[in-house]
């Protein structure tokens, strides 16, 4: 399929851009993600958009790894993106829709029959058509044509994680109006869980009464426990170090426990609620 050449590299949860990128610690974030999952898998969903926000650090992007695996086990997976502000192919919407596209077409034969035939009625949908055309030609009708056909699509969810990357604002806006649009639709299929830092323009669309009575918001600013979590991500890391035969011998004789839960206890202060603290302790 010619859109192969399209797809933004890097951008999907199972690329090599994204390969050993971290994700959730199995003992953090549990109700969070078992929340999450619950609307995931929801076969009608009251909420068609589920929007992740927090500050730099909160671990935003750790979580949208782990909710694409969680999803992928569970066969719920329709597609993924991840923008990053320092990729010429991932900082902007651009490629956005092709690559989803792309992922979607590769679920089901049928599926792709029908984003194939829209290209090949309008070639330059792939490279050269505005991002509304490109979603409305290549997401929203063939979805829409694969329900009405009387077919079972894959009661699923498409993942965007750190929209706030994508450089240009009005872009960024313009996407969550598309997504707003595609859930209006009673047929339409998939939802979306989108993350991104809790940016003035962005939440100002989310306020908007059509787009918030489909759309929930769920602020990690709000999650509660997440300095549990955080000392338990620091314990875990230090175990490992403890454990670690290359260390063996320079840390046999530093006293037991190590480090001191004081030690920790400081630490879990010091990182002010930010999982980019704590990983940042632990490479270094």
């Amino acid at each position: 399929m010619y859109l192969s050449q399209y797809v933004a590299q890097g951008a999907v949860h199972d690329s090599q851009d994204q390969f050993d990128a971290p994700k959730c610690h199995p003992d953090t974030r549990r109700q969070l993600l078992y929340d999450i999952d619950q609307w995931v898998k929801e076969p009608k969903k009251e909420t068609g958009i589920s929007y992740l926000h927090g500050p730099a650090g909160a671990g935003k992007s750790c979580i949208a790894r782990s909710v694409c695996e969680q999803a992928t086990q569970a066969g719920f997976l329709g597609a993924s993106f991840f923008f990053s502000r320092g990729s010429q192919d991932r900082n902007n919407a651009k490629k956005l829709f092709t690559t989803i596209a792309y992922q979607l077409a590769m679920l089901n034969d049928v599926l792709a029959g029908y984003i194939s035939s829209e290209i090949q009625m309008d070639p330059r949908l792939i490279c050269d058509a505005s991002i509304d055309h490109q979603f409305q030609q290549l997401i929203l009708e063939p979805c829409l044509c694969f329900v009405e056909s009387g077919r079972q699509l894959l009661n699923g969810i498409i993942i965007i994680d750190g929209l706030d990357e994508c450089i240009d604002i009005t872009m960024q806006k313009s996407v969550l109006h598309l997504l707003a649009k595609a859930v209006q639709h009673e047929g339409f299929p998939l939802g979306f869980f989108i993350t991104s830092r809790p940016e003035f323009h962005l939440q100002e669309v989310l306020n908007t009464e059509k787009i918030a009575s489909m759309t929930h918001l769920i602020s990690l600013s709000n999650i509660q426990g997440i300095s549990q979590d955080i000392k338990t991500v620091l314990e875990s890391g230090f175990s490992r170090i403890l454990n670690d035969r290359q260390f063996k011998v320079a840390l046999k004789s530093v006293p037991r426990p190590w480090p001191h839960p004081y030690c920790i206890e400081k630490l879990v202060e010091r990182s002010s609620r930010q999982f980019i603290y704590a990983s940042t302790v632990m490479k270094y």
